[in-house]
């Protein structure tokens, strides 16, 4: 798989660059390719992969959205829960389906836990959940609905 990332804001596109950058608008120029990305990360860091790792729960019974297809898709940053510090934390969470981009939630290092929820229109398909650290990088988790 090849894997592309903005280097703007650090959004990662899977096998081709977008025209632009559905996170910060930039142009195609601005990403570079680093498809060992993810496995840098884990051999920097090892020892912190199980507070990186993302969870991931799959619900089929939407909590927000009644009466529909919708199926909540629900990460959480670690199998021991990321610390959120000025000086540790992660900058985003972002979701993905068949590869293709779905929707970022950016965090602050205060007052959050480093989970979110995708509530998916169809709940098909592979999902994949990518996080940044400010100190340890890149990490993803992957499920098939």
């Amino acid at each position: 798989m090849k894997i592309f990332i903005c280097e703007i804001c650090g959004h990662i596109a899977f096998n081709n660059i977008p025209d632009k950058c559905p996170v910060c608008g930039a142009e195609k120029d601005k990403f570079k390719q680093n498809d060992t990305v993810f496995k840098e990360s884990r051999e920097k860091s090892p020892e912190a992969e199980v507070k990186h790792i993302p969870e991931i729960i799959i619900n089929k019974m939407c909590a927000v959205i009644p009466g529909g297809d919708c199926v909540d898709v629900i990460a959480t940053i670690g199998k021991v829960i990321h610390p959120m510090e000025e000086k540790h934390y992660i900058r985003f969470i972002d979701g993905y389906q068949d590869d293709k981009f779905i929707g970022r939630f950016e965090l602050t290092p205060l007052n959050l836990y480093p989970s979110t929820c995708f509530h998916l229109k169809k709940g098909i398909g592979k999902i994949t959940i990518v996080e940044n650290c400010n100190i340890h990088g890149y990490w993803k988790s992957d499920v098939t609905i």
